[in-house]
């Protein structure tokens, strides 16, 4: 799990995994890692459940916290809805406070709405979905958000850096019964709680920014879970809003 800046900068899509994002791609490194006998099996089978889907759609509500010009901590909220069909086609709608966001993506081109101002930018990226996360952090030095849950390899992903992973118990996110893990690598802590029924999907996320002042976190809670959605093309392509400005991808990443 690798943590940067989200994506956008300006607080768009899904809204992460912060200040927060778990971002894809990185593959495993030789190092050995302490992770105990309980939470290890959990885990796989939760990513294993993840990466068999081939078509994903969940709603990520999160809670961000972020220091303002007096040095405090604030927390910023942001609700995301994502549907992905893997490996080539995603949709994303963000409501947070930092604005309102709209994504599609579709076999090599990437559309970014900022519904509230109502400009856009599309841009022609690499044709699959890992390929374009990975362009968007090379190009733009931006973190689309729960980009370890969207795909594929998600074991790998997420465990790249891990140092130490251990088994807390069974506890509640609201009504669901879940496992809690607790993971440990440079520079960050974070939890995971998965649901202990008969779809083992991630249900909570906790990350903790240890070498940060404060600590910081960045909390988010999954639910709304659909391992076979239906959607359409029209799902995944873009149609401009009336009186919509079309910007480069640069000038709306940057917030100008």
């Amino acid at each position: 799990m690798t943590m940067t800046r989200p994506f956008l900068s300006c607080g768009m899509l899904f809204g992460v995994i912060a200040a927060a994002a778990l971002t894809g791609c990185a593959p495993p490194q030789s190092r050995v890692r302490e992770i105990d006998a309980q939470a290890g099996p959990i885990f796989k089978q939760m990513c294993d459940t993840l990466d068999g889907a081939k078509a994903v759609r969940f709603r990520v509500r999160a809670v961000t916290d972020r220091p303002v010009e007096t040095g405090q901590l604030a927390q910023f909220h942001r609700t995301s809805e994502v549907t992905v069909v893997r490996p080539d086609r995603l949709y994303g709608k963000t409501d947070s406070d930092d604005g309102q966001w709209s994504v599609w993506y579709r076999g090599g081109k990437l559309t970014v709405l900022d519904r509230e101002a109502n400009v856009y930018a599309t841009e022609t990226v690499p044709g699959r979905i890992d390929k374009m996360l990975d362009y968007m952090v090379d190009n733009y030095d931006v973190v689309m958000p729960m980009a370890d849950l969207l795909v594929g390899k998600t074991y790998d992903s997420l465990l790249a850096d891990v140092e130490e992973g251990t088994y807390v118990g069974l506890h509640f996110v609201g009504e669901t019964k879940c496992h809690h893990l607790l993971f440990r690598q440079q520079n960050i802590d974070w939890q995971i709680w998965i649901d202990a029924g008969k779809l083992p999907l991630p249900r909570k996320l906790v990350i903790t920014y240890t070498q940060e002042p404060a600590q910081p976190q960045y909390v988010a809670t999954i639910d709304d879970w659909d391992l076979a959605p239906t959607f359409s093309d029209g799902t995944f392509t873009f149609a401009a809003p009336a009186g919509a400005k079309n910007v480069p991808m640069s000038g709306l990443v940057a917030g100008e």
